[in-house]
């Protein structure tokens, strides 16, 4: 209990799930934001600039063709920025646009939109140039197939840090991605990827626990909303519901990634109000609250199967057939009642769990329950009555 509910008299309410997630996305807002205003996020804003802003169709052909790219453009125009593609890297296509122009005999118009005619009462013609637009197939390649001068960067490259039961909590993961978890040497510097085609998730080898688990929960959370390749969802929305829901859910579990996602949510956030962050924090809340609730209850499942004698706060008690129990000569250890009422041992609060003292519901016999029924049966049946130089043994 706090000091000001101490006060009142008013027992301490803890805040609720709701209540700690909206906290959080409200945090994760004015992080971003921060970001956003700074310095050396501008500079990173004048260069991300000069990148072509790719449509939907195209960007679902980039994810086909290489799964891991992140940041595409042509070969003369990553020249222009001092980098160079490497030696044998295969181009991803991309549709572009290609304006052309044509020249077409057209009707010399009057004023009034009316053809005009010649002395013969021919359309007086002229020659037009019409600009016209095409399409065709382009040449792109992502920064990993490139090399030469670094562009800025805002953040770090890294998460670093381990996780209390990492182990376990990776095959928690596991069991409730939607889709296998895999992982691989990733060449493109990619931390990892969902594969739409594959239907698969695909995780860098090697990198720190806590970078690890953040990565599974962002290609999980990108299974789970964005496995649809029809739905129209922007690439940019797509990663800040990722990223976004990976944040909140470790930073419901204890650890924190403010300093890797703020600046990796601020590079899809394009607008200085952030719309389409707002616009994402629902989907964010609630895609959290999802993989929070899968994860605790994975691991309530596996906290019970490991511990069978300790019965959940929310589990009703077991209570034994009292017909069931007998000596080995099949006699009572109990008169027979009418309707008789169900015994519920009492319980013992232990931490979050409670435990049962004396068996199933309180039917198990105590010893002293045992040597009272049996000087009951030797009192009202003489035949079981022993000699009086024999000794009963109990």
């Amino acid at each position: 209990m706090d000091e000001k509910n101490a006060k009142n008299g008013n027992e301490y309410q803890r805040p609720s799930n709701e209540e700690k997630l909206k906290e959080l996305t409200d945090k994760l807002q004015d992080g971003v934001k921060a970001v956003r205003d700074s310095t050396e996020y501008k500079k990173l804003l004048a260069t991300m600039a000069k990148f072509p802003h790719y449509s939907l169709n195209n960007c679902m052909l980039i994810a086909m063709q290489k799964p891991d790219a992140t940041l595409c453009q042509g070969y003369n125009a990553w020249k222009k920025m001092g980098r160079y593609v490497r030696k044998g890297e295969k181009g991803i296509k991309v549709i572009a646009p290609s304006p052309y122009t044509i020249q077409k005999e057209v009707d010399v118009l009057d004023s009034k939109g009316r053809p005009v005619l010649d002395q013969d009462g021919e359309p007086v013609k002229q020659t037009k140039e019409l600009n016209l637009m095409g399409f065709k197939a382009e040449t792109t390649f992502d920064i990993s197939q490139t090399e030469g001068k670094e562009l800025p960067r805002v953040g770090v490259d890294e998460l670093k840090g381990s996780i209390d039961k990492y182990e376990f909590l990776m095959g928690v993961l596991k069991d409730i991605s939607p889709v296998p978890i895999g992982f691989e040497d990733i060449r493109s510097g990619a931390k990892g990827y969902y594969h739409i085609k594959d239907k698969r998730i695909a995780v860098q080898q090697g990198m720190s626990e806590l970078q690890t688990l953040k990565t599974c929960i962002h290609e999980i959370t990108h299974a789970m909303l964005h496995g649809d390749t029809t739905e129209n969802i922007s690439k940019n929305r797509k990663e800040l519901e990722a990223e976004g829901t990976a944040s909140i859910v470790l930073s419901f579990m204890g650890y924190n990634t403010d300093d890797y996602s703020y600046p990796y949510l601020c590079g899809y956030t394009s607008d200085a109000d952030m719309k389409e962050l707002k616009a994402s924090l629902g989907t964010i809340r609630q895609t959290s609250s999802r993989i929070i609730k899968k994860i605790e209850d994975k691991l309530g499942e596996i906290y019970k199967e490991r511990n069978p004698e300790i019965v959940a706060d929310n589990e009703p008690v077991k209570v034994a057939d009292s017909k069931a129990v007998k000596t080995a000569k099949d006699t009572p250890l109990r008169e027979p009642v009418e309707n008789p009422e169900k015994v519920v041992a009492e319980r013992r609060i232990l931490g979050t769990v409670r435990i049962l003292p004396d068996g199933w519901g309180g039917m198990k016999q105590s010893l002293l329950d045992n040597l009272s029924l049996r000087k009951n049966q030797i009192k009202n049946d003489p035949a079981a009555k022993p000699v009086k130089k024999d000794r009963e043994v109990c």
